[in-house]
């Protein structure tokens, strides 16, 4: 079943759409997450891709179904969160829009 997620991933960053065809939105918010937390390592125009990935991903967040922001929390943001160090949180945070930290700070500490 197509939704906003899957199709825009698809548009947006389709190098992080696995070749299986029946990607799920799980599967590909997995696949965004581990793109950012590439480019978090990566010199400063890796940064930006990193910022653009999560720009997209928080319109999703905000313009979504309860179902859509819950697999956001699940999937993306507590995938991050797994990448997190004490030395990292203040850069990732930064990387975050204003809306979506307080959503990131509470997966972190769920998880």
């Amino acid at each position: 079943m197509k939704n906003k997620i899957v199709t825009s991933i698809k548009e947006w960053f389709p190098h992080c759409v696995p070749s299986e065809t029946d990607a799920t939105e799980y599967m590909l918010l997995q696949c965004v997450a581990d793109y950012c937390i590439a480019c978090f390592g990566g010199q400063q125009e890796d940064h930006l891709k990193a910022k653009e990935a999560i720009h997209i991903i928080s319109i999703l967040y905000y313009n979504g179904s309860l179902h859509e922001r819950n697999a956001i929390e699940n999937e993306f943001l507590e995938r991050i969160s797994h990448a997190e160090s004490p030395a990292s949180l203040r850069q990732h945070i930064d990387f975050l829009p204003k809306e979506l930290r307080p959503v990131y700070m509470k997966t972190i500490l769920e998880n």
